[in-house]
């Protein structure tokens, strides 16, 4: 029994975090809190949005029982210059998961998820790209927390990313999934990480996809589901504490009617090759690091 989180999922966004949640906390022995992203070891990003508190961040694992696998997942945790000793400090036997994607595929979906959210004011991702950087605090709406997740050229430096993470743990305690070879062969990914995490197999077959992108049917429905004014909010309240159920699933549902699959923009190959030619070296130093789905060969031999 864990008597405090041992494992973190750290990111990168929308690279099958939250996916990885589900998939994992169905497992008897693996509990997940009810709050997603909880940053609470990364006060250098998204400072308001974190819990703030050592006691309010444990009390989110109050309910983990007798469970052998306490995780919490936080995609920030990776851009995070801060969390990978934070979380060392607070737990040096923890194992960390992360889950990587092609920089070309990820930058336009974490652009997507920001135009989404109403952080990015900027609905065109070539332009949003070429401003990497280069934004000023006067140039971004309030509801963007942190200008520094509008860099897109940062976001997608995995390697030096994932290397904080070696400079704090032994490499038996990372592990790096590359999105293209777990959604390849989601079963043996899941048996790859139940071992590298010392579980049992459970037998789980079923990995339907999770968490797709989306975009707005129309901005004013979506911005009021996402930021509802205060008086929703107290009546959301007050129907949890009659009912005793959370108010988690209306709000999926009423962002499912407020918006339909798939990007806002699309992305033109001759972009898709300028950031692959941009992060070639990045991810020849990051090759070395990863878990890779066995072949046909390889599950024959």
């Amino acid at each position: 029994m864990a008597d405090m989180p041992n494992l973190f999922i750290v990111g990168a966004p929308k690279c099958g975090t939250t996916a990885w949640v589900e998939y994992l906390g169905s497992h008897p022995d693996v509990f997940f809190p009810e709050r997603k992203e909880p940053s609470y070891f990364c006060p250098d990003l998204l400072p308001q949005q974190r819990v703030q508190t050592l006691e309010g961040y444990l009390d989110l694992f109050g309910g983990s029982g007798e469970a052998a696998i306490v995780g919490e997942a936080s995609p920030t945790y990776l851009r995070s210059e801060e969390a990978p000793r934070r979380i060392a400090e607070f737990n040096p036997a923890a194992k960390i998961l992360i889950f990587l994607r092609e920089q070309e595929d990820f930058l336009p979906s974490l652009h997507n998820q920001l135009v989404f959210n109403g952080e990015e004011p900027i609905e065109d991702f070539a332009t949003a790209w070429r401003l990497s950087g280069k934004r000023v605090r006067e140039q971004v709406p309030a509801s963007c927390n942190d200008i520094r997740l509008l860099d897109y050229k940062a976001a997608g430096r995995f390697s030096e990313q994932v290397e904080r993470y070696f400079d704090h743990f032994p490499p038996g305690q990372i592990m790096v999934i590359q999105l293209r070879d777990w959604a390849a062969d989601p079963r043996s990914a899941y048996r790859a990480i139940l071992d590298f995490l010392g579980l049992q197999d459970d037998g789980r077959t079923d990995f339907a996809r999770v968490n797709e992108a989306r975009q707005r049917r129309t901005n004013a429905f979506v911005k009021l589901v996402n930021n509802p004014p205060p008086g929703a909010l107290a009546l959301a309240g007050l129907v949890k504490k009659l009912s005793g159920k959370s108010t988690l699933g209306l709000a999926k549902r009423l962002r499912e009617i407020g918006t339909r699959p798939g990007y806002s923009t699309a992305v033109d190959e001759d972009l898709r090759q300028e950031i692959r030619d941009l992060y070639a070296e990045d991810n020849r130093r990051l090759e070395r690091r990863q878990w890779r789905a066995p072949t046909r060969e390889m599950q024959e031999a």
